[in-house]
């Protein structure tokens, strides 16, 4: 089931539970006449539990493919909706609901949703996809080490096909083509290991019916020629799934591997600013950024005297960073180290660093010490979602090492972001490009939609911490 069809579900079970405990009340019970409309409660209940269920992850893939994820973040986003239900009917409608009715939906919610996604999770983990690769190049070999890396328990892969014989190599990908060498290294002999060689491209057809496959994975470079068209389009024409390996790891683990995309997923992918997306996006970046500001407004002197006990020295810091197209802006945020912590010049903040101080360590945790930056909002330096910007030093040397770096650029960087809530903290170069194949996948499904999952998605990060 996709995440729209657990929502669905959430609200289906909410709305009945509410409506049914609000109207046994007022029929069998007697001095209930004034709880709310059970039509207004019945919404409360459902908007606050599934926003909730957002706020901490609960319809995310990964979630499903954990027992203890679904529970945990089940139980967490039934708290938190409750609470936050009683709030609206009393805050914004002067209405009240019996906590009967909060029993109720939460006795119900744990005895029909949570066994459902527990079910749900037995389904998927039980009956895994059989897929097949085709090609042998460096993104079949990437997808292989993705599935072994990750605990994989959706997809088996059973085995690879070549397609050197059968097709021509373009020019560009010419250096990447397999060749015959005399040796074998140990990460050739764990490929031939974990996918099998089956044979050629003549032999996929027989392939899919003899070992059931599920779906097939084409190699990026091989996707484009007719020959491994003309076989694609046969399997897709006896009901198997085919997809190059971009869009495969793009739906698996939300971001696109950069070091395999080509020209052709650039054409797809329509990565340029939309005007009208961005007007309302702007808009909506300074209504949340002028009410995130009042509404935090009491908490800065509270922490910028944690700051100054904690550590004596400036309590703001000011550094440099590229923004939108390169251009170079002055970000704000709660100083987190100590004053001389780059007296040995520019370093990567790493996650457990030497030179956060105690309350820095905190305001890390929470990402509390990013508050200020809802004036760079304001100021139209970044917005609140999007790429996190890194300093000039850094991404010229990014830009050297990681393919397709440059493309971040295209948007104005973001309080938060994809990769933010997906992969924190980035220390390295690889973390770099981890987080760059985040970045890729927020540039080319962005939307105000997006923006507003992610938005509420950060909320998770001041609950339960940053990742």
């Amino acid at each position: 089931m996709s995440p729209t069809s657990w929502v669905c579900l959430d609200i289906l079970i909410i709305g009945l539970a509410t409506l049914a405990a609000q109207t046994a009340l007022l029929l069998t019970a007697h001095g209930y006449g004034w709880i709310a409309n059970p039509w207004l409660a019945s919404t409360a209940f459902c908007v606050s539990i599934t926003l909730a269920g957002i706020v901490f992850g609960l319809y995310e893939r990964p979630t499903l493919l954990s027992r203890g994820r679904i529970v945990f973040r089940s139980v967490m986003s039934l708290a938190l909706g409750v609470v936050l239900a009683f709030a609206c009917l009393s805050l914004l409608f002067y209405a009240h609901a019996s906590r009967w009715v909060g029993v109720s939906v939460g006795l119900t919610y744990l005895a029909l949703a949570v066994p459902l996604r527990l079910l749900a999770h037995e389904v998927v983990t039980s009956s895994r996809v059989r897929l097949l690769c085709v090609g042998t190049g460096e993104s079949i070999r990437r997808l292989v080490g993705i599935l072994g890396n990750i605990h994989n328990r959706e997809y088996h892969v059973v085995g690879h096909v070549r397609a050197s014989r059968e097709v021509e190599w373009p020019p560009a990908w010419a250096a990447r083509a397999p060749r015959a060498s005399g040796f074998r290294s140990a990460a050739d002999d764990q490929f031939a290991e974990d996918c099998p060689c089956l044979g050629g491209l003549a032999d996929v057809a027989a392939l899919v019916a003899d070992r059931a496959v599920d779906e097939i994975v084409v190699a990026p470079e091989l996707a484009v020629h007719p020959a491994v068209g003309q076989v694609m389009a046969a399997c897709l024409e006896g009901r198997c799934r085919v997809t190059d390996q971009p869009t495969f790891v793009e739906k698996l683990l939300g971001e696109v591997p950069a070091e395999s995309i080509t020209a052709a997923w650039f054409l797809r992918a329509d990565v340029q600013n939309h005007g009208s997306y961005e007007a309302a996006k702007r808009i909506m970046d300074l209504l949340v950024a002028a009410c995130g500001l009042l509404a935090t407004l009491p908490l800065w002197p509270l922490i910028a005297l944690a700051i100054w006990l904690d550590s004596r020295g400036t309590l703001f810091f000011k550094q440099a960073r590229a923004g939108q197209h390169g251009r170079c802006f002055t970000i704000y945020k709660f100083r987190t180290m100590r004053p001389d912590a780059e007296r040995d010049g520019a370093r990567w903040a790493q996650r457990h660093d030497t030179r956060v101080t105690r309350v820095g360590r905190f305001l890390r945790h929470t990402r509390l010490d990013e508050l200020p930056q809802l004036l760079n909002v304001l100021r139209g330096d970044m917005a609140l979602v999007g790429p996190r910007p890194e300093r000039p030093e850094f991404v010229r040397n990014l830009e050297q090492l990681l393919p397709h770096y440059r493309l971040r650029h295209l948007v104005k960087p973001g309080v938060t972001g994809w990769a933010q809530i997906h992969y924190g903290y980035g220390a390295s170069v690889a973390d770099a490009h981890r987080k760059l194949c985040y970045d890729l996948y927020y540039l080319k499904h962005r939307s105000l939609d997006l923006d507003l999952a992610i938005l509420i998605r950060t909320f998770g990060t001041f609950l339960l911490g940053a990742h």
